[in-house]
């Protein structure tokens, strides 16, 4: 008893989808894993350098913070020092002007005492000027108005 020919084509062309299955779905397999495997390790690093770079930027922005505030703190710092050098500079003008006051009401009445008073004021308004130009020299200001 012999197979119709199409039983026989029939069954080989199973024999060979079984074949095919049994060795190219583990391939393909393997093959799907390989890609969703690559797939998500792609997406890691992405997910990664993206990380970075926000903590990057965030590093970023802390040292621009820190840079104002130093900047900031430098500006009050100069600011209190040249307002301590204001008000030194002004003390040592209220000094000199009550001294000249002095000068000119002591001076009316005393004629020998007077030529000493004069070189006493003529030697504090030098050291005067010279503190005063120090203090000009050191707020970066080299002008002198005396």
């Amino acid at each position: 008893m012999e197979l119709p020919a199409f039983v026989i084509y029939l069954s080989a062309g199973a024999y060979i989808a079984i074949m095919i299955a049994v060795l190219g779905v583990p391939q393909m397999l393997s093959s799907y894993f390989d890609l969703k495997a690559r797939r998500l390790e792609r997406q890691e690093n992405e997910a990664n350098a993206e990380r970075r770079h926000q903590e990057n930027l965030a590093a970023e922005a802390r040292r621009e913070e820190r840079q104002d505030e130093r900047r900031r703190e430098e500006q009050r710092t100069e600011d209190e020092r040249r307002r301590r050098d204001a008000e030194l500079a002004e003390r040592r003008h209220q000094e000199l002007m009550a001294m000249l006051i002095a000068a000119i009401g002591n001076g009316r009445g005393q004629g020998d005492g007077q030529g000493e008073l004069i070189r006493s004021l003529q030697q504090t308004i030098e050291e005067l000027r010279a503190e005063n130009e120090q203090l000009r020299q050191r707020n970066g200001n080299g002008s002198s108005d005396t």
